[in-house]
């Protein structure tokens, strides 16, 4: 089986229902650690590994995180990826630098994995 074969199997298999509430906007969501629990056994059962890397990127004036997602066929060791970007807030009240980042991190994370 092709990697693009091996990927399409997995996204026909996934279902991550979006569970969580957002209590402030009222919608529903699904975190990364819900898809990554949802997608690892998919992954071991069609002999893949998903990579997850940030990078940072400098845009206009302002650093973006782009997060990358790869599904890695450890059969072939050939590769599908796509990548998201998310712009860190100026500030946000309660947070430090770190977070502010992190939470850049997460959202760009999940959207790389929502293109995958």
């Amino acid at each position: 089986m092709t990697i693009n074969e091996k990927l399409l199997q997995i996204q026909m298999e996934l279902k991550v229902p979006k569970s969580v509430k957002n209590s402030f906007g009222g919608y529903k969501y699904r975190t990364v650690d819900m898809i990554l629990e949802k997608v690892k056994p998919l992954t071991e059962k069609n002999k893949c590994a998903l990579i997850l890397q940030d990078d940072l990127v400098l845009i206009g004036e302002r650093y973006y995180v782009k997060a990358t997602a790869i599904l890695l066929d450890l059969e072939s060791d050939t590769n599908v990826a796509t990548s998201a970007y998310a712009r860190e807030q100026l500030e946000r009240k309660k947070s430090d630098d770190s977070q502010l980042t992190g939470a850049a991190s997460t959202y760009a994370r999940k959207y790389a994995l929502a293109g995958l």
